[in-house]
């Protein structure tokens, strides 16, 4: 399978920042750790586990924050799967079955399908916070969590992403409103 190509970023629109953390230091919401601890056990000793080897029951904890994408190679996507309730009502929007280039804000979408191709290189982890900055100037941030899946071993076909908000869960619902509306 062909590797998918970045988007060129718009550098003048700095108010969305992604910042790699380890996926190591994956412990303060339990959500993303359970998710983290159940990946590797899954894993078995291989590059990435498949989502076949995920009961959906062993999910339940975390189904409100869980999402899964699906790498599409023709043409090349990665398309939303599932987006659990916390996801559409943090957005405001159902997303599945978009493409992540169709999230709101933009700045959002092409950062998250250039790290979904370094992903599909380098089928690792990826532990980011999201930081932005509202349209009032005030700075939130968020983390997530994303885990390769692949149905042979080798090669990545889906995503499991876990979000955590924190706090900043009512404001960033605020900011998502904002972007929706054209304010971003």
């Amino acid at each position: 399978m062909a590797n998918h190509e970045p988007v060129a970023i718009d550098s003048r629109d700095m108010r969305v920042q992604y910042t790699r953390l380890p996926p190591t230091d994956v412990v303060a919401d339990d959500a993303s750790r359970f998710a983290f601890d159940l990946w590797q056990a899954k894993r078995a000793g291989r590059l990435m586990p498949a989502r076949a080897d995920f009961d959906p029951l062993e999910l339940k904890p975390i189904l409100p924050q869980l999402i899964l994408i699906d790498v599409i190679t023709d043409p090349p996507d990665f398309r939303y799967r599932l987006a659990g309730t916390l996801s559409r009502d943090l957005r405001g929007v159902e997303i599945t079955g978009q493409s992540v280039l169709a999230l709101v804000p933009a700045q959002h979408g092409v950062m998250l399908w250039n790290d979904l191709c370094e992903m599909q290189r380098e089928c690792q982890p990826q532990y980011v916070q999201v930081s932005v900055i509202t349209r009032a100037g005030e700075p939130l941030s968020y983390r997530v969590l994303r885990l390769p899946l692949s149905s042979d071993g080798k090669t990545l076909d889906m995503v499991m992403v876990v979000q955590d908000h924190g706090n900043a869960l009512p404001l960033l619902r605020k900011y998502f409103d904002e972007a929706r509306s054209g304010g971003r």
